[in-house]
This record gives structure tokens, C-alpha cells and sequence, in this order.
């Protein structure tokens, strides 16, 4: 029997670092490490594995008597091989994911489990050198951001302390965690940026930046490393002077340029992609001027277009149909198409948009129907890196080639990979991006800043589950888009490259969570305590059997998956496995979109696969107060104009209303829709004038004082009562079969807009509630906004003040029993006698009930 110290699959610093201050508490126990360790964890393992005794989960034998599990509190994340042979052992548990359903033990809500382990070294006296000190604090800064993560406690703190006090070295954390920089290396990261200029030296763009600082400072390539990566450009070469010396830094990850020789001619060494050199009794001018002259010799002349391109180019006329244009890929092989009209390039035809029209059996629509107009050109001496740079920023796969306006090549993806690697590659390879058209950038600070610790955490150890499970997980669409825009959203979508239900099920044995299985849509959703809702989903591709459908799914990769979503700003996602956390997946420019305010669709079918986006594009334009991209513009007038709406359930068409009608400012939302003449199509009688505007601008000014007054409004048919005004039966049957209506929905509307004059005409006579009572007697809250969108000003007013005179009047001591007592029996006459009482409380008769009562029986008796 054995004694064992263990940790969750996938192990990172915090759980090798546990295990290690575990075995200084237990040392008769063994320390079992599963396999996979995360890349930093495995880069440090090769220095110092030697250092520290354990064995890999594959070379432990033997039963288990006693078991400390660390940085996991469940049996399920630790070994198979271990919890086979646990059989009744005492279990002792040291974790601070205190969200995790666990086993008895020390768990707490501490930034790292270290801590916890730390602290009960020091309450034992159990002393530790310098390389364990510095172990631990690696961890211990791995796991809190260097003590930046919301999570940190003042107990991390009181550690961190204790283990710069045993010895250790800062240095060595430093290469195994995320590096920050002093005040110092601040400014000259800050001059660097600012003084960067761009050259361009056998055609390869090279920056080059220059800075003074009067004293030294140190880690200048972490600097120079800094300054590469935000300035988005493959080369850059900083010329620093600190002192008497100037020093030259240079990064690239150009296949082009050879910083390792230019820097040899200058003294200095280092490799290619990454070297140095220190200069002594030069200014930084004189330096720059040397560099310019020798780089010629370093860097390989570029290849541009016109060396690449393929000529004469193979076209299609925009006249041409789907199925003919359909017909030459099949018969070429080709991809894609320039489309010309008039000998004038017009477009670009891709075979995915020629598949979906077919799909959709559009094949007799002329090809300029579904061309992407906004081309994306170059010319013949435009550098390859730079038509590579295109593709990637534009999420594209061919560029036409132009020379005084004329058509003379084409460049494809494949020509380029070619161009650079020698051979065509079937991924496309992660290139230094420039700002606007970067796939992946890090965005752990906005979710520290934005995200809730509670959110956060829970998204560190979906990921941690994803590694454990082998899945590679993301947050997707809404919550990163507003994340982005600094909005909290708690909608959250999670998508897996797996198998959703799988993920959900082994995330459930950790978390306090109900699970619910959607097998049919290969998702599920897990219910937290707090009301918190996680839906998970399987990246998949969908495919609409026909416009307007709801669509079929199979699995698929996360940019297959981002690629199905409706608009650019709504296809990103954040991976959240360890290694990548926080990495912001953005394959369509949706962050470039984000920026400039920008609603785009992903491809030219979109509003064909789903006509509902039409109002979903609406929603978010007016939500964020963005504009519709042009292009989109013109797929969503042609969409409503070719009738799509009208395939589309009424169910569907509904909820998309509905949400719009939710939004802050819904009245914007309308009036878009009238713009592009959706109203018409959804509600073919429908006639969206300037006074219906008006009355939609009273009902909407005046739903917030009937909520507050008279209770709930149905937004919804509210505004229906205004759509559905002068609507003859037969309209009115196919709109309320087409939308589920309440059937009493048209006599509400039809009351007002027989009644709406004559109230009108009322209220500015001046007449007593009596007269007003009986428009407004037992009618929804819908009909009384609905009068109110025809009143303004003082008529709006009164009105409002007979209504609140109507709710408040109440007969407190006459009522049904108390008549029949008095000998009447009929109940018409009964209701009469009632209502009569009631209409003079309303015209101020102050006089008692019993009083009125006698009065009315009185004259009852006469016409009798």
C-alpha cells in the first residue's frame, strides 16, 4: 500500500507547485503527476525535474492507502490510474476553487492553492530553499496575474512576501510568467512607439524606431519585444542610446530578414529572428544611417504580384446565371470568379456563395446577385506580404490584380503560401497582423477589469475541463461582443470543439450546477445557484435546406462555427483553455467592425439562410447607434424586396419584434423598419405614414405612465393596435393566424378607432368623467395606450387625470348583497343601479352612498 500526493489532469504550476509543498507536509508520500503539464509547467520541468522526486501517472504501480489531492477537490479530475486504486483510503484535500463540488479538506477562497499550503509550512516551521521559494512563487504568480487577478487575496500578498524572504528570484519567476514593465521601461517603450517610422528595404516593410534615456535601464528586448508586438509590424528595430552607448534591438518574424547577420556586421550576435548589438561613441542618427545602408544585404528581395499571379484571368460576365457560373467551377475546379460587367471588374463570386444559392434552388438568379462588390485589389507590384496581409485583414481568398484599371491576374491564398513556404498549406499560418486586421489578440485584462471574480473563475476552470477533456473551449458572440464595448451581458454561450453534452456532463461532476441536454440541437445548459444560465454547444456548421428554415447542424471547427452567425461584431469568440486564456478568436473583422460601428454580414446569402436577421440588423444599428454596411444595405433591401420575410414563420417574425420592442429606444427601431419597408412586408396593410409616426411616438412616450399606473403592457400588441387600425376582416384573419393574435385583439382596435374623435372632441369641451367612463370601462391596458397615441398636450393630460380619477373611485359601502337586501332581484337592474352610483362619485357628488342610493331608487320608482 502506498501513500500518494496528486493533482487535476492537465497539471499547471499551481498543481505541480502544491504537490511538491504537499510532499514537504506528508513526506512519506509519493507525488504522482498526471501527464499533459501546461507548456510553461513542461518548459520548466526540463531544467529542474531532476530537483524534485515524482513520477508520471504512467509509471506509477501500486495501491493506495492515503491520497492528498491539491488544486482539485474532486476524485474525478485526478488520475484514472490513482482513483483505480484508492480503495478505502484516507483522503486529505488542499484546493482554493471554492465554486467546485468538493470533498472535505482546506478549501478557500485564496488567489492559488500555494497559498494554502505555504501558510501551513509556516504555521509548522517547516523551512524551504530558494528554488522551492521561487517554485512557489511562480505558481503563485501564474495563477493570480502577478497578484493582478481580481481573485487575489491580502493572504497571497502575506506569501508572496514570505517567499521573497526565503530567496526567491524574481528573475526566474519572470521566465516562466507574464513579464510587466517598470515606470522606467515605460517611457522608453512609450518614445519608441511614438518615433517609430516605417522603411521599406527590398520591398519588406521594416520598422525602425530611435530613443535616448539618460540613465541605463534594464530588460530593453523585453521592451523592444513590447514595442514589436503593439506596433503590429513583422520587423522592428529599436536604437536606443542609454548613456554613452546606443544599443540596437531587432525582432522580426519575416522569413525575409536576418537580424542575426546584420547585427554580426555590427558587432553584435544573436539569431535570426531575434539579436543585439551594443555601440560605443555613436549617435543614434549615425546608427540608423549605418543600418539603412546595411540592410540591403540581410534582407531577401520580396516577391510581389506580378511574380506570383495567375494571367490571363478566368471570368465570368455579372449577367451570367448561378447555375451557368455553378457549372464552370465544377468543369474548372476553380473557387472563385472575378465577375466583370461592361469590360469593368464588378465583383468577386466564390464557390461557398454559389453552393448556398444552389441550396436554395436560386440557380436562375443572375450572378451579381450573390458577388461580393466591395473588392479588395491590388497591382502587380503590390509585395506578397502584403497581399498576405490583405487576405487575412479582408477574411478573403483571392485578390484581382490591376494595372491602369485593367484586369491582368489574380493572386489566391494558395499562391501566396506557396510564394512564402514553398508549398501550399492547407491552414493558414498566424503572420504579425496590423491592428485592424488582427485574428487573434489577448483580452485578459478587459475581463479582469469587466468580469465579475464569481464569472471569472468559472470561465478559468471550463477551460481547465476543456484540457482535462481534451477540448479546445470558447465564450462566444453577445458576451464578447459587449465585453468589447465595456457592456456587462450574463447571456453566455460556450462552444466546444468536442462534443457539447460530454463537456456538460463531465463539468457537472465539479460544479454545483442542474444539467439540461439538448440532444436533438447538440447542447446543453447548466443552471448555477444565483440564477447564473451557461449554454454549451458543439462548434458546428449549419446548413439551411431553405430560405427562411430553421437550419440542420453537423460538428464542425470554431471558425466554421463563428461563420453561421448572423453579423461580424457577433462572430468572435475568447478561448478559455489555460494555455490560450483569454485569446480573442476574430477570423471576420468583427473587433475592426466594433471600432468603426460597423453591422456587416459574413456572407451574401445571409438574410436568404435567415430572413429574421433583417430585424436583428435593425436592432443592434439602432442599439449601438452603428450604420448598416453598405453591402449588408443592399442584401437586406434585395432580401425584403424578393419577399423573405414572408417565408419566414410568424412565430419567428414575432420574437424578433418583441426584442426589438425591449430595446431602450424601440421607436428608432420602427421607423428603420419602415424605412426599408418591412412593416409592409410583415403587415401587408400596413401603411407606415407621418401620423402613424405620431401615434407611435405617444405610444411610446406614454407606455412607462401606464405601467406605472395600470400595471404590465404587452409591448407588443400595443403596438399592434396601431399597426391594425382600418383593417377589413379578411387582412385581419391572415395577420392573426400568421402571429397567434387573441382574438378579441381586433374589437380592442376597432373601439378606439371608433371612439378616438369623439374622445378627443370630449376632452377639449371639457366634460365630466361620466362621459369618459364608458370608452374606457374594462378595456386592456394596450387600449388605453392605444388612446393615448392619439392625444397630446392638454387633451393628453385631462385624459390622463379621468383615468386616475376612474382607478381611484371605488363604491365602499354599496355593492350587490346589500341590494338584493333591499328587495332587487333583477341583476340588469342591479348593475344599473351600481354603475349609476359610481358615475356621480365620479362627477363629484360627495354625498353618502346610501343617500346617492336613495335618490336613483327614487327616480327608478317614477319611470315605473
Amino acid at each position: 500500500m502506498m501513500k500518494v500526493i496528486t493533482t487535476h489532469r492537465s497539471p499547471d504550476f499551481d498543481a505541480f507547485a502544491s504537490c511538491v509543498a504537499a510532499k514537504k507536509l506528508f513526506p512519506e508520500h509519493l507525488i504522482v503527476l498526471p501527464g499533459n503539464p501546461a507548456r510553461n509547467l513542461s518548459e520548466f520541468l526540463k531544467i529542474y525535474s531532476d530537483r524534485f522526486e515524482f513520477l508520471w501517472e504512467h509509471e506509477f504501480d501500486g495501491e493506495v492507502s492515503d491520497l492528498v489531492i491539491v488544486d482539485t477537490s474532486s476524485l474525478d479530475r485526478i488520475p484514472e490510474r490513482i482513483r483505480e486504486r484508492i480503495r478505502d483510503a484516507k483522503i486529505t484535500v488542499f484546493d482554493h476553487h471554492v465554486d467546485e463540488k468538493s470533498l472535505d479538506g482546506v478549501v478557500d477562497r485564496v488567489g492559488a492553492t500555494i497559498t494554502l499550503l505555504v501558510e501551513r509550512l509556516r504555521k509548522e516551521g517547516i523551512s524551504i530553499d530558494a528554488t522551492e521559494a521561487t517554485l512557489f512563487m511562480i505558481a503563485l504568480y501564474d495563477d493570480t496575474g502577478n497578484l493582478l487577478f481580481s481573485s487575489t487575496t491580502p493572504r497571497d500578498l502575506e506569501v508572496a512576501k514570505f517567499l521573497l524572504e526565503s530567496g526567491a528570484k524574481l528573475d526566474e519567476v519572470a521566465l516562466y510568467t507574464k513579464e510587466e514593465l517598470t515606470p522606467q521601461q515605460m517611457e522608453i517603450l512609450d518614445r519608441l512607439l511614438e518615433n517609430a517610422r516605417e522603411y521599406e528595404v527590398n520591398g519588406v516593410p521594416v520598422t525602425i524606431s530611435m530613443a535616448e534615456y539618460e540613465g541605463f535601464v534594464g530588460g530593453l528586448g523585453l521592451v523592444v519585444s513590447k514595442a514589436w508586438e503593439m506596433s503590429g509590424s513583422e520587423t522592428f528595430i529599436a536604437i536606443v542610446k542609454m548613456g554613452k552607448k546606443v544599443y540596437v534591438v531587432g525582432r522580426t518574424s519575416s522569413p525575409d530578414v536576418d537580424l542575426g547577420s546584420l547585427m554580426r556586421s555590427l558587432g553584435g550576435g544573436g539569431h535570426t529572428r531575434a539579436a543585439s548589438a551594443t555601440i560605443v561613441g555613436r549617435e543614434p542618427e549615425e546608427v540608423l544611417s549605418e543600418i539603412l545602408n546595411r540592410l540591403h544585404d540581410h534582407v531577401v528581395p520580396v516577391l510581389r504580384a506580378r511574380d506570383i499571379m495567375s494571367s490571363p484571368v478566368k471570368v465570368v460576365l455579372a449577367d451570367m446565371t448561378i447555375k451557368e457560373v455553378n457549372r464552370l467551377m465544377e468543369q474548372t475546379g476553380h473557387n472563385g470568379f472575378p465577375v466583370v460587367e461592361g469590360n469593368k471588374l464588378v465583383g468577386i463570386v466564390t464557390k461557398k456563395a454559389v453552393d448556398k444559392a444552389m441550396n436554395h434552388n436560386l440557380g436562375d438568379r443572375p450572378v451579381k446577385s450573390i458577388m461580393t462588390p466591395n473588392l479588395v485589389v491590388a497591382t502587380p507590384d503590390t509585395p506578397v506580404t502584403k497581399l498576405r496581409e490583405l487576405m487575412v485583414e479582408n477574411a478573403i481568398g483571392r485578390i484581382p490584380i490591376l494595372e491602369n484599371g485593367i484586369l491582368v491576374g489574380i493572386v489566391t491564398r494558395s499562391d501566396v503560401l506557396r510564394a512564402i513556404f514553398g508549398k501550399p498549406f492547407k491552414k493558414y499560418v498566424k503572420p504579425v497582423f496590423r491592428e485592424n486586421g488582427q485574428i487573434f489578440r489577448n483580452v485578459t485584462d478587459l475581463l479582469i477589469k469587466h468580469v465579475k471574480p464569481r464569472l471569472l473563475n468559472l470561465f478559468r476552470l471550463l477551460g481547465k475541463f476543456g484540457d482535462e477533456v481534451n477540448m479546445p473551449v470558447y465564450v462566444v458572440g453577445g458576451f464578447v461582443r459587449d465585453l468589447l464595448l465595456g457592456i456587462e451581458n450574463l447571456d453566455i454561450d460556450i462552444v466546444v470543439e468536442g462534443n457539447a453534452m460530454e463537456f456538460a456532463e463531465y463539468a457537472k461532476k465539479f460544479l454545483p450546477a442542474k444539467l439540461v441536454k439538448h440532444e436533438k440541437f447538440m447542447t446543453a445548459s447548466l443552471f448555477l445557484k444565483g440564477g447564473l444560465r451557461i449554454d454549451i454547444a458543439t462548434a458546428r456548421m449549419e446548413y439551411y435546406e431553405s430560405p427562411a428554415r430553421l437550419p440542420d447542424v453537423e460538428m464542425s471547427t470554431i471558425k466554421k462555427d463563428l461563420y453561421r452567425r448572423d453579423f461580424t461584431i457577433n462572430a468572435m469568440a475568447i478561448k478559455l483553455n489555460p494555455g490560450d486564456f483569454g485569446l480573442l478568436v476574430d477570423f471576420f473583422g468583427g473587433y475592426r467592425d466594433l471600432k468603426e460601428g460597423i453591422i456587416r454580414v459574413l456572407h451574401t446569402l445571409s438574410f436568404v439562410d435567415d430572413p429574421t436577421r433583417i430585424l436583428r440588423a435593425i436592432r443592434f444599428e439602432q442599439r449601438f447607434d452603428f450604420h448598416i454596411e453598405e453591402t449588408t444595405e443592399r442584401l437586406l433591401r434585395q432580401a425584403v424586396e424578393e419577399g423573405y420575410l414572408e417565408k419566414t414563420t410568424g412565430a419567428r417574425i414575432r420574437q424578433e419584434i418583441e426584442k426589438i420592442l425591449e430595446e431602450k429606444n424601440p421607436l428608432k427601431s420602427i421607423r428603420r423598419m419602415a424605412e426599408f419597408d418591412v412593416i409592409k412586408h410583415l403587415f401587408p396593410k400596413t401603411y407606415y405614414t407621418p401620423v402613424m409616426d405620431r401615434k407611435m411616438e405617444n405610444l411610446f412616450r406614454n407606455i412607462p405612465w401606464v405601467e406605472e399606473n395600470f400595471g404590465e403592457v404587452n409591448k407588443f400588441y400595443a403596438v399592434l393596435h396601431v399597426f391594425l387600425e382600418f383593417y377589413d376582416e379578411e387582412s385581419w384573419e391572415g395577420v392573426k393566424k400568421r402571429y397567434s393574435l387573441k382574438k378579441n385583439l381586433i374589437n380592442e382596435v376597432k373601439h378606439v378607432e371608433k371612439s378616438a374623435q369623439a374622445l378627443l372632441e370630449m376632452l377639449k369641451e371639457g366634460v365630466p368623467t361620466s362621459f369618459i367612463y364608458p370608452l374606457v370601462k374594462g378595456v386592456s391596458n394596450e387600449t388605453i395606450c392605444h388612446f393615448l397615441a392619439y392625444l397630446e398636450g392638454e387633451e393628453e393630460e385631462k385624459f390622463k387625470a379621468h383615468l386616475l380619477k376612474i382607478r381611484d373611485t371605488k363604491l365602499e359601502k354599496i355593492d350587490g348583497n346589500y341590494l338584493i337586501e333591499k328587495g332587487i332581484k333583477s341583476g340588469k337592474i342591479i348593475g344599473e343601479v351600481l354603475e349609476k352610483i359610481l358615475m356621480k362619485k365620479l362627477d363629484g357628488d360627495t354625498r353618502d352612498e346610501e343617500e346617492i342610493l336613495e335618490e336613483i331608487l327614487a327616480s327608478l320608482e317614477t319611470e315605473g
